[in-house]
C-alpha cells in the first residue's frame, strides 16, 4: 500500500478543509507579524546602575489582542545585562472586556554589568500573545523576535 508522507498528508488535509470554506485553528499558528507594533525609547545607561527603557506597544489597524492569555515578552538572557520585564498594562479600556483597547508603556528594568564598555547594544527577545482579525474573523497566537536596542555610556 502507499503511504503519504505525513507532512503531506498534513497539508493535504488542510487544503481539503480550506477549500470546503472551513476556518482553521491550528495548535501553535502563527499569523501576519506585526499586529503587535514596538518602538523603543532608549536612554544611554551607566556601567552597574539601574536604567529604565521603555517600550510602547501599538496594536495594529483592523487587530485586536487578547487579555487571556496575557502577552508575554521574553528577554534571552546575557551576561553583559540583567533585565527585569515590567507587565503589560491597558491604558484605554476596550469596549470587549476580554481585549486590550492600548497599551501604556512597558517598563524594562536593566542593569549593564560592571564589566560591560561603553557602546551600543541590543538585546534578543521573544513577544507573545494572541490576537484576533476583525475584519476577517479569525484569531491566532503570534510569536516574533524583538531586538531591542540598548546603549551603554561612559561613566
Amino acid at each position: 500500500m502507499f503511504k503519504l508522507p505525513a507532512a503531506f498528508a498534513r497539508s493535504y488535509i488542510v487544503l481539503c478543509l480550506a477549500a470546503l470554506g472551513m476556518p482553521l485553528l491550528i495548535v501553535g499558528q502563527t499569523g501576519p507579524s506585526g499586529i503587535l507594533q514596538a518602538r523603543y525609547s532608549p536612554q544611554p545607561l551607566a556601567a552597574g546602575v539601574e536604567g529604565k527603557l521603555q517600550i510602547t506597544l501599538a496594536v495594529k489597524e483592523g487587530f485586536k489582542v487578547a487579555k487571556r492569555p496575557a502577552p508575554r515578552l521574553q528577554i534571552n538572557p546575557t551576561t553583559q545585562f540583567e533585565v527585569v520585564v515590567g507587565g503589560f498594562s491597558e491604558s484605554v479600556p476596550s469596549k470587549d472586556a476580554e481585549y486590550y483597547g492600548g497599551f501604556k508603556p512597558l517598563d524594562l528594568k536593566i542593569v549593564p554589568a560592571m564589566t560591560t564598555k561603553a557602546g551600543k547594544y541590543s538585546l534578543e527577545a521573544k513577544l507573545t500573545y494572541f490576537y484576533c482579525s476583525e475584519q476577517d474573523k479569525y484569531c491566532s497566537r503570534s510569536v516574533e523576535a524583538l531586538i531591542i536596542p540598548v546603549e551603554v555610556s561612559e561613566k
